[in-house]
């Protein structure tokens, strides 16, 4: 996109150009080292947790994932094959993500949070034949690697073990040869899965043609992404579809370089302190947010020095008025957002300046595509009017459907229109007003993530020690366990119970005090009386997350 006068200009002179043959992999890397572009350009610079720093160029990125392609084929991959990877921001995430879209094969990104059980149905649910996972994954895979028939060849960086090979072992004895495969547009790229979906939510398929078609709304939402000098950094998780289509894709295709932080995620929660230290140290110019990131960051930076980015985007979930004041106190600029639901990529956008930021709205529908609000049936309601957000079925970023046979969703298309699932409005001047999603009474949201209160519960019941278990949610965004033991527990039950949550479901659902108690407050039908639980008084004797992060960095 140029540099539009204005939003009308921005619609009006918009053309999508995208071939009906494209790698996406060949776009964000191998175009970047061909003819005039300079592949020694820096294309991700990594901080360790050390704090060491190493920057590899496009060229280098290419080699590299031409090598593990070589391996992968070497094991028996083929296109339309998928390839799970679970791994955090860095080197090892960018080469895998390039190797396996490159030889048209199929990646299934899996954040590392998630404990055995929602790592084994992604893993069972996508029929991935191979898997690329950081060691932090392996006791996971180990509970539930015998019951995965399909699971073919894994590889590991950095550590091996039973059945797993070590990665960069295998890469550096391949070739560095290897031709992208020439997919069709509409070639399957991806299958994600809602992160941090409870439950055993279906998997989106997207095809390469995905992020160019989220472009016009990531470029307006980055303020007119990008401007010269322009460093990219996002806090989001590399194994979503927010960080890679909102952020670090949408770099690469434009040449631009990408700052990749492992440690500012890691360790049971977002740490906003380090993410100013990165945005500072490497000058970070463009930033994609998530909504409670924003939120965290704003109350660090309000008494530190820190940086000064020149856009921020956030979304996909709307900000509020206040937010948007409060970026405004801290950061000098304002937020923008970008709009749309996994299935559909970014659609709608705003951009201070271009256009009158009207929150809660996050935008206006992005150029070359279509929102309306229609009802159950595909027809589009009146300007204004409560209906299902849809958008037009031949945007580019939309996904081809749910991974598996007759698998439904909260997407669908009907007449015409893909339907979202999200109600909302269209108003005359094209902004959208996406209603706030109504969770069930039993689901908290954690760190940004939904929480089912019931499902942490069961996995407690699960331990042989436990008898029964109540779970809620504290004010301070972390959970509280109360457990009645089987028997005379000892004094590391407790610790023994969040290293089990944290094996089983994942860290971002371990509850951060377990409490052993006689009885429960029940109900006639058995459930727990959460009410009775919240009464309880609290102990303030147990570290925040950022607390356990810095004696964990000392």
């Amino acid at each position: 996109m140029n540099n539009p006068r204005s939003y009308e200009e921005a619609c009006r002179t918009f053309k999508w150009r995208i071939p009906d043959r494209y790698n996406l992999a060949f776009d964000v890397c191998d175009r970047q080292t061909m003819g005039s572009a300079d592949g020694h350009r820096t294309a991700l610079i990594v901080e360790g947790a050390d704090g060491e720093v190493e920057r590899y160029t496009f060229h280098v990125l290419r080699l590299l994932a031409n090598r593990l392609a070589n391996v992968l084929d070497a094991l028996g991959v083929t296109p339309g094959d998928r390839v799970a990877l679970a791994l955090p921001a860095g080197l090892e995430a960018a080469v895998t993500l390039l190797a396996v879209t490159r030889m048209g094969a199929v990646a299934v990104p899996i954040p590392t949070a998630l404990g055995a059980e929602p790592l084994g149905w992604r893993l069972a649910n996508s029929g991935a034949i191979a898997a690329v996972i950081d060691p932090t994954v392996i006791p996971a895979l180990a509970e539930i690697r015998a019951s995965l028939t399909g699971l073919g060849p894994v590889l590991s960086p950095n550590g091996g073990g039973p059945g797993i090979a070590e990665m960069w072992a295998s890469v550096e004895k391949a070739s560095d040869s290897f031709a992208p495969l020439v997919t069709p547009a509409g070639h399957p790229a991806f299958i994600f899965y809602p992160a941090h979906a409870s439950g055993k939510p279906p998997g989106a398929v997207l095809p390469h043609r995905a992020m160019v078609g989220g472009l016009p709304a990531v470029e307006l939402s980055m303020g007119l992404f990008p401007q010269f000098g322009d460093i990219t950094w996002t806090s989001a998780d590399w194994m979503t579809g927010e960080a890679l289509f909102r952020a670090v894709l949408p770099a690469w295709h434009h040449g631009v370089p990408v700052v990749a932080s492992p440690t500012v995620a890691s360790m049971g929660g977002f740490h906003p302190g380090h993410a100013l230290d990165i945005m500072s140290r490497h000058g970070v110019r463009a930033a994609y947010l998530p909504p409670v990131h924003l939120a965290a960051l704003c109350e660090a930076a309000a008494n530190r020095p820190h940086a000064m980015p020149r856009a921020i985007a956030s979304g996909p979930d709307p900000l509020d008025e206040d937010l948007h004041e409060r970026v405004i106190k801290v950061f000098g600029i304002h937020a923008n957002e970008a709009w749309g639901v996994l299935e559909t990529g970014a659609v709608a956008a705003n951009l201070a300046g271009l256009m009158e930021l009207r929150p809660p709205s996050p935008g206006r529908t992005a150029p070359g595509l279509t929102i309306e609000a229609t009802d159950e049936r595909g027809k589009a309601v009146k300007a204004g009017e409560r209906g299902i957000l849809a958008v037009s079925p031949n945007a580019p970023g939309s996904f081809l459907g749910y991974w598996g046979d007759r698998v439904e969703g909260p997407a669908r298309r009907v007449a015409g229109w893909l339907l979202t699932g999200r109600l909302g409005c269209r108003d005359l001047d094209n902004y959208i007003w996406p209603e706030p999603l109504a969770q069930p009474d039993d689901v908290v949201m954690i760190r940004g993530l939904p929480v089912r209160l019931d499902e942490v519960e069961a996995a407690l019941d699960a331990h042989p020690l436990v008898e029964k278990s109540g779970v809620i949610a504290l004010a301070d965004g972390e959970l509280r366990a109360f457990v009645v033991a089987r028997n005379a527990a000892d004094g590391d039950l407790a610790e023994q119970l969040k290293a089990w949550i944290t094996l089983r479901r994942g860290g971002t659902e371990c509850p951060r005090r377990v409490e052993l108690v006689d009885s429960l407050p029940l109900a006639v039908d058995g459930s727990i009386l959460r009410d009775e639980l919240m009464a309880r008084p609290l102990r303030l004797d147990a570290p925040t997350s950022e607390e356990r992060w810095r004696s964990q960095r000392k």
